[in-house]
């Protein structure tokens, strides 16, 4: 089982059944369903939040955020860049573009062309899919009973990094106000069977709910 990461997130729910993830450096929201678990640090008396799987979650996060059609804003491109700890210079390099040009998407004074924020967003999808235990297991085994799932993931991943390039429209527009939010659950491949926290993985819902 990962071991459960200790951080003060300091989150709420605003939603029943929903905790915000205020903490997490996202530009937008973040509710998660479940693999969270709250205690009081008697010392401090500070809310301690236990979030399993922290290092998993944010790769979600970050697959899901380069798949949603909205323009990658600065402060958007900054997160991923943290969250996949990459060098701004190291993304410009693969984006061909000046360390001095990527530094002023970062901050919002330029932005990326439609075809470079689609090299950007498969790029950073493509790097935490190769993190991913699942396609590791997939690259390393040539045999084991757990083979054929591997694959399906790999698969599952190549299928979407290739819709990024080919299905996704990027849109530059979006109704004044309208705040991006996203909501993730641990959930295991099959439901039907029981399975452990080594099994789970952090998944996002398909309909967000209001903030």
């Amino acid at each position: 089982m990962d071991q459960i990461m200790q951080h003060d997130f300091g989150g709420d729910s605003p939603v029943a059944g929903h905790y915000l993830a205020k903490s997490l450096g996202t530009p937008f929201k973040v509710y998660l369903t479940n693999g969270v678990d709250t205690e009081v640090d008697q010392a401090t008396g500070k809310v301690m939040t236990n979030i399993t799987d922290l290092s998993g979650l944010i790769a979600a996060i970050v697959r899901c955020r380069v798949s949603h059609p909205r323009r990658l804003s600065g402060a958007d491109l900054r997160f991923i860049r943290s969250a996949l700890r990459l060098k701004s210079k190291t993304l410009a390099a693969v984006l061909d573009l000046t360390p001095e040009f990527y530094s002023r998407c970062e901050s919002g004074q330029k932005a990326m062309s439609t075809t470079t924020e689609k090299l950007y967003r498969g790029y950073a999808f493509l790097i935490t899919f190769l993190s991913d235990e699942g396609v590791k297991t997939a690259i390393r085994n040539e045999r084991g009973k757990k083979k054929e799932d591997s694959l399906e993931d790999a698969q599952a991943a190549l299928k979407s990094i290739g819709k990024l390039f080919s299905d996704l429209k990027i849109s530059p527009v979006f109704p004044v106000g309208d705040e991006l939010s996203f909501v993730f659950s641990r959930r295991c491949p099959d439901e039907n069977v029981p399975c452990g926290d080594d099994d789970a993985k952090w998944e996002n819902q398909e309909k967000p709910i209001a903030a």
